[in-house]
C-alpha cells in the first residue's frame, strides 16, 4: 500500500510539472518572437545568420541616419537620397557649410548608426574638382552594406587667403597612461591629432576621451624593436614570433577598441617593420579596415614602403619629427627647430609633424600655433593632409 501511494503522488506531481515546463516554453517562444521583430532583433539576425528582411533592415539604419542628421543640425533640404546600381544601393548626400567639421559629423553619425548594432564599415576622403571636401562612408552590417553616404562640404570662400596657403598637421604623441596630461592637451584651444597606443591600463579612457574632445585619433600600433624586451614599446606588443592569424586579430582587436580612427601607425618596431611576414598580416587587417599605413623613424631594412606598395595600402611617413627638444626644461631649442619648420612648410603644399606630449610642450603649443608664428602657414586636420585607401 505505501508503494503504491507513492506512485499515485509521483504522477499528481507529473502533470502540473509538465504544465508549467510548456507555459515556461510557450513565454520563452513569445520573447524570442518579440525579440527578433524588433530593431535589434532584426539587425542580428541578419548580421548573424544573414536571414531576415533586407528592406527592414535598411528602413531601420535610414532611420538612425535621419536621428543622426537632427543631431548633427543638417538641414532636411540639405539631403539629397538617390539609388545606385550597385551595393549599398541607398546613396545619402548631405552637404555642409565650409566652417563645419566632418569629423564631429562623422563620430555622430557613427554613435547614432551602432545603437541597433549596425556600423560604419569604410571610409574615404578626397578633395573635389571644385576644392570641397569629400567623405564617403559605406553603413550597414558586414554582409548586408544598405547605404552609401556622402558628407559634401563646400571649400572655402574664393579670396581667403586660407584656400591658397601651405597647409600644416600636427600629431602629438607619447602620452603613455599619463590621463591626466592627456586630458590638458586634449582641452588645448589649438587644432592637433593624438596618437594613442593600445593595450595599456589607460588606453580605452585616453581613446574615449580624445574623441569626446573631437580628436582626430591614431592607433598607435606596438610593434616588436631590436633588442626587446630591453626596448619594450609597452603591454600588447606584435611580435615576430606570433604566427599571422594572432597578429591580424590583435590588430583588428585594437582598431575596434581605438574607433574611429584615420591611420595606424607604428610605436617603435625596428624588428618588425623588418619582418615581411608581420606586415603582411597588419595590412591585410589594415586593408580590411580602409586604414593608411604611418611609418614613423623607418628602419634602415623595412620593408613597409615597397610591401604597402605591393598590397595596395596607402603608405605615409611624417615630413618631420619633433622628440629631444620637447624633452627639455627650456623652451628655446623647441622654438628654434619650430621656426625652421615652419620656413620649411612655407614652400611646400603640405607637412605633417609629429610632436612628443610634454609639460613643456603642453605649455608651448597652443602659443605655437597663433597666426604670427605660423607665418602664412594654415593648419589642418590630419586626414586632409596624409595617403588614404582610393578604394571603399
Amino acid at each position: 500500500m505505501p508503494r503504491r501511494k507513492t506512485r499515485t503522488t509521483a504522477a499528481s506531481l507529473r502533470a502540473p510539472l509538465l504544465l508549467a515546463a510548456a507555459t515556461l516554453a510557450l513565454f520563452l517562444s513569445g520573447e524570442a518572437l518579440l525579440l527578433l521583430r524588433s530593431d535589434s532583433g532584426q539587425i542580428a539576425l541578419m548580421r548573424v545568420l544573414g536571414l531576415g528582411d533586407p528592406n527592414r533592415v535598411t528602413q531601420i539604419v535610414s532611420r538612425e541616419l535621419r536621428q543622426a542628421m537632427r543631431a548633427i543640425g543638417v538641414p532636411d533640404d540639405s539631403l539629397r537620397v538617390s539609388v545606385a546600381e550597385s551595393a549599398p544601393a541607398v546613396v545619402w548626400r548631405m552637404g555642409f557649410p565650409a566652417e563645419a567639421s566632418l569629423l564631429r559629423a562623422n563620430y555622430i553619425l557613427t554613435h547614432f548608426v551602432e545603437q541597433h548594432g549596425a556600423r560604419v564599415l569604410s571610409g574615404r576622403e578626397r578633395e573635389g574638382p571644385e576644392g570641397e571636401t569629400v567623405v564617403t562612408l559605406v553603413v550597414g552590417l558586414p554582409r548586408h552594406p544598405t547605404h552609401r553616404v556622402v558628407l559634401v562640404r563646400a571649400p572655402p570662400p574664393v579670396g581667403d587667403e586660407r584656400a591658397a596657403a601651405p597647409r600644416l598637421a600636427i600629431v602629438l604623441y607619447g602620452f603613455g597612461d599619463d590621463t591626466r596630461l592627456a586630458a590638458e592637451f586634449f582641452a588645448l584651444p589649438a587644432p592637433f591629432a593624438v596618437a594613442l597606443a593600445p593595450g595599456g591600463k589607460a588606453s580605452a579612457a585616453l581613446f574615449r576621451d580624445a574623441h569626446a574632445r573631437g580628436r582626430e585619433v591614431v592607433l598607435h600600433l606596438p610593434l616588436e624593436p631590436i633588442n626587446y624586451p630591453q626596448v619594450d614599446p609597452g603591454p600588447g606588443t606584435v611580435l615576430v614570433t606570433m604566427p599571422p592569424a594572432r597578429i591580424a586579430a590583435l590588430v583588428h582587436r585594437y582598431i575596434e577598441q581605438a574607433r574611429p580612427v584615420i591611420a595606424v601607425a607604428n610605436h617603435m618596431g625596428s624588428l618588425a617593420t623588418q619582418d615581411m611576414t608581420v606586415m603582411k598580416a597588419v595590412y591585410h587587417q589594415l586593408r580590411r579596415s580602409g586604414l593608411p599605413f604611418v611609418h614613423v623613424n623607418p628602419a634602415a631594412g623595412a620593408v613597409c614602403r615597397d610591401l604597402a606598395a605591393d598590397l595596395g595600402v596607402a603608405y605615409n611617413e611624417p615630413d618631420a619629427m619633433i622628440d629631444s627638444e620637447a624633452r627639455l626644461a627650456d623652451p628655446k631649442a623647441l622654438d628654434q627647430r619650430w621656426s625652421r619648420l615652419i620656413a620649411d612648410a612655407r614652400g611646400r603644399e603640405r607637412t605633417v609633424v609629429w610632436l612628443r606630449a610634454t609639460p613643456l610642450t603642453l605649455r608651448w603649443l597652443a602659443p605655437a600655433l597663433q597666426g604670427k608664428r605660423l607665418a602664412g602657414v594654415s593648419l589642418a586636420p590630419l586626414s586632409a593632409l596624409i595617403r588614404k585607401p582610393t578604394v571603399l
